[in-house]
């Protein structure tokens, strides 16, 4: 069973491909948000690398949300197409929860792991997981948080692990909000990729299956800035 994942939601774009439980081809980006341009060519080249074709997949698991307004639309929009070309089912991936995948190998049960994407006016998208069987399971609920809501929704776990690129801005705010058993993910496993896309992806397709190209709807978890605002001057008018 080959499966195709897609990760947008990030600085750089990524794709991996799995063939039962082995990956057999990756790619990512190195021009930062350049996945318009990159993204086709990086499906090509993972089927290229695994000796298959589009017609060989048999689900594309995409991360649909929250992330960049403009990746997540990218990546989503991408999945749609392919799926209604070839008619392979979609698997939509929670991207907070693949990217708590990265952490997957991390044997402490004690430990909740907490992917913090940068949300921008001071907002961060996050949620708390522990590991079950392999994959994340939610303890606090993904959302859109203030950095202060969200860490004292953690105070009740001794130690918490952070991954995403909220680190990058917020690093010294959390330890100043968390004085005690915050450790931060290292960069190889810090931010968004493909490859724990595809792991998830491919645990919800046997679980759930894949569902047709157009219900598959991006996850923005907050109104973009035009249309913020744009309903901001509706309610003033």
């Amino acid at each position: 069973m080959y499966i195709l994942g897609i990760e947008t939601t990030g600085v750089f774009a990524s794709v991996a491909l799995m063939k039962n439980r082995e990956i057999v081809g990756y790619v990512k980006g190195s021009d930062r948000f350049s996945h318009l341009q990159n993204l086709m060519p990086q499906i090509e080249t993972v089927l290229e690398e695994g000796g298959i074709t589009l017609k060989d997949i048999e689900a594309i698991a995409v991360s649909c949300g929250p992330g960049s307004f403009t990746g997540i639309r990218i990546g989503v929009s991408s999945a749609r197409a392919l799926s209604q070309m070839t008619r392979i089912p979609c698997v939509p991936v929670p991207s907070l929860a693949a990217l708590a995948m990265n952490a997957a190998f991390i044997d402490n049960k004690d430990i909740l792991i907490c992917p913090m994407m940068d949300a921008r006016r001071n907002q961060i998208y996050a949620g708390g997981y522990f590991f079950e069987n392999g994959f994340p399971v939610e303890k606090i609920k993904a959302g859109a948080y203030m950095l202060d809501e969200f860490l004292s929704k953690t105070e009740r776990y001794d130690r918490i692990l952070t991954l995403g690129d909220a680190i990058d801005v917020y690093e010294e705010k959390m330890k100043n909000l968390r004085l005690r058993g915050t450790e931060t993910a290292s960069e190889d496993i810090r931010y968004q990729d493909a490859v724990s896309v595809v792991r998830l992806g491919a645990e919800l397709y046997r679980k759930n299956g894949g569902i047709t190209y157009d219900k598959v709807e991006p996850d923005y978890m907050r109104l973009a800035e035009a249309e913020r605002k744009l309903r901001e001057k509706q309610r003033k008018g």
